[in-house]
């Protein structure tokens, strides 16, 4: 299985190892190569070299400002001189021939490895002039400014200026390679997707850049900064804070490619959640001043609107038509008047919001005064009151048609019932006698359609007087538990004739509901002749009964046995069967004239189907 570098830990680990190493090599090279073009260490003796002269003319400027110097600053020059170990000097106040001595430092070394002659120009000479001689001892002490330079020019002169060129330019590529590894790597980790980001990372980008500046250049200060000290520890305190330096950039550029790779960067910065808070305090406080002024009547509104917008004009006319009164007075009073007429135009516009809330309250008798209205608020105050009348009208013929339907259903149904009164008593005498075998099954497929119109004709009747209300209801505290027993009791045989086993859970103890036994019955009568007709065969039926917020709920389930590939508020409409190939008895009616009749005790009647799970849900007071 190939292994991903990216997500290896090991693999990390090394190319980090790897960078640091070649960074320094890279920069120590670099170095040489800028050290060598400039001419250092490049004479044939390190006497001759710039190595060794540029530091004995400064170590000689030094000598004579540590001889005229005052007390107080001696001692930064005297510390200044010990770090060049091995040099020695003489300072005479103008040619060495007058013999005039002014001061010198340290002894003249017996083996010399370098001497050199300087004229310094100064105002404090007799002669106008100093004339410094300087030594450097042939045995320098370790640790010293001329030893540690001594020993570069050692290396310098050793090393091929072509060679070490091209190795540098090696190395800086090594760099820039193991760099962009590291940079893709950024973010991975082994059996982990996608890019995951590490405890710097959740570091807000902004607080992070801000604390890395800070530690860089606390860190170029190690570097820049002159203390005093030996030049060894110097250049040891310097390669710190080059090395602190370099892990703080590198640190930084890795955080930015994981970031950049995870996308939306920005969110993870004080800035943009600061922008992000500001923005949602806003839009709060726009929306409180919105919803104040929302609630304030529509002539405070535009009242307040003109005036604002009149008060910010009046304010630049005052701004840039100074000595002008007259017609500042003038304006003042035009936006007076501008004001007084919005106030009259939005309180006519009031009363025609408040004729159309009206309306869409129902309120269909309500009347809008148009005799205080004028120009087009008027005639849309008298249309929204032709309105009223027009629906009004509408709403009487539809309470007319519905009346005319309900009469026409009941007086059909009554005019059918005496015929067929006669047709099932006519039925029965015929089952009295002797007939042929053909005749008697005549006979009773004629008794079971006979019988399955009276059914149909009562279910017509008490369908139409349970929508207009035309039923007489009692209601008075009754036990639902006994009633819901004595129905079921009522269906044993149908249901054992079904297969269906029914399971009662009910409440303990008597839970009582204010209903009308009568047509609680019939509600029930329906429900469970339903469960009769449509459950499938070999299942359960569910009967639950409950007590919840002062209210008596009441549930059947059942699984139906056909598909039911209709809605539940469909189910509940007239004439409308959960058996779309109506090959069971049934008028489409049962659920309709539940429904009303729960209506008309004040109750709720909720239908809902999950798959082939119907449920029937009734609510009574309690």
């Amino acid at each position: 299985m190939k292994t991903d570098l990216r997500t290896s830990l090991a693999a990390k680990c090394i190319a980090l190892v790897l960078l640091a190493l070649v960074s320094m090599g890279a920069a120590i090279g670099s170095f040489a190569v800028v050290l060598l073009s400039c001419a250092y260490g490049t004479a044939d003796s390190f006497q001759e070299d710039l190595l060794c002269q540029e530091p004995m003319e400064g170590a000689m400027y030094t000598a004579v400002r540590y001889v005229i110097t005052d007390e107080e600053s001696a001692y930064y020059y005297r510390a200044q001189l010990e770090r060049y170990g091995g040099f020695s000097a003489r300072i005479y106040d103008g040619e060495i021939a007058d013999e005039v001595l002014v001061g010198s430092w340290s002894e003249r070394p017996a083996e010399q490895l370098a001497s050199r002659t300087l004229r310094v120009e100064s105002t404090k000479a007799a002669s106008g002039y100093y004339t410094v001689v300087g030594w450097l001892s042939s045995q320098i002490p370790t640790g010293t400014n001329f030893a540690l330079r001594y020993g570069l020019y050692n290396q310098l002169h050793a090393l091929p200026f072509g060679v070490t060129v091209l190795l540098t330019l090696l190395l800086y590529a090594g760099a820039c390679l193991l760099l962009v590894f590291l940079f893709c790597a950024a973010g991975h980790r082994a059996g982990r997707e996608g890019i995951v980001l590490n405890w710097q990372d959740r570091i807000p980008l902004d607080l992070y850049l801000l604390c890395a500046g800070g530690l860089f250049n606390m860190a170029l200060t190690l570097v820049m900064e002159r203390h005093g000290m030996p030049i060894a520890l110097e250049a040891a305190t310097g390669s710190v804070g080059v090395m602190a330096a370099g892990g703080i950039t590198l640190a930084s550029l890795l955080t930015l490619a994981s970031r950049l790779k995870k996308g939306k960067w920005w969110r993870n910065t004080l800035c943009w959640r600061f922008c992000r808070w500001c923005r949602k305090l806003w839009w709060n406080l726009w929306g409180a001043v919105a919803e104040l002024v929302r609630i304030l009547p529509m002539t405070w509104r535009s009242v307040l609107c003109t005036g604002g917008i009149l008060f910010l004009q009046t304010l630049l006319v005052i701004l840039f038509a100074s000595g002008e009164n007259f017609f500042l007075l003038v304006a003042f009073v035009l936006d007076a008047a501008l004001v007084v007429a919005v106030a009259w135009m939005t309180l006519q516009l009031q009363k025609i919001q408040d004729m159309g809330a009206a309306l869409a309250a129902g309120d269909l008798d309500a009347k809008l005064n148009t005799e205080k209205l004028f120009f087009d608020v008027k005639r849309h105050g008298e249309n929204l009151n032709a309105i009223g009348v027009g629906m009004n009208k509408a709403v009487e013929q539809r309470m007319k048609s519905e009346r005319l339907k309900t009469e026409l259903i009941t007086n059909v149904s009554h005019d059918i019932k005496t015929p067929l009164t006669s047709i099932v008593s006519y039925v029965d005498l015929l089952k009295k006698e002797e007939l042929p075998p053909a005749a008697s099954e005549y006979l009773t497929v004629l008794d079971r359609q006979a019988n399955r119109l009276k059914k149909l004709t009562e279910d017509l009747v008490e369908a139409s007087k349970a929508s207009t209300g035309n039923i007489a209801v009692s209601l008075e505290p009754i036990v639902v538990n006994e009633i819901i027993h004595q129905a079921v009791g009522d269906y044993d045989e149908k249901l054992a004739a079904g297969q269906l086993e029914v399971i009662v859970n009910t409440y303990e103890g008597n839970l009582m509901a204010l209903a009308d036994g009568r047509l609680l019955w019939r509600v029930l009568d329906n429900l469970l002749s339903n469960v009769c007709k449509y459950a499938m065969a070999g299942t359960r039926v569910y009967v639950d009964l409950a007590a919840q917020d002062h209210q008596v709920l009441l549930s059947i389930k059942n699984i139906s046995r056909e598909p039911l590939n209709i809605s539940a508020d469909e189910l509940m409409e007239r004439f409308v069967r959960g058996d779309t190939s109506r090959h069971t008895e049934g008028s489409g009616l049962g659920l309709n004239i539940t429904r009303s009749l729960m209506d008309l005790m004040g109750g709720g009647f909720n239908l809902s189907v999950d798959g082939d799970l119907f449920k029937a849900e009734l609510t009574l007071r309690a």
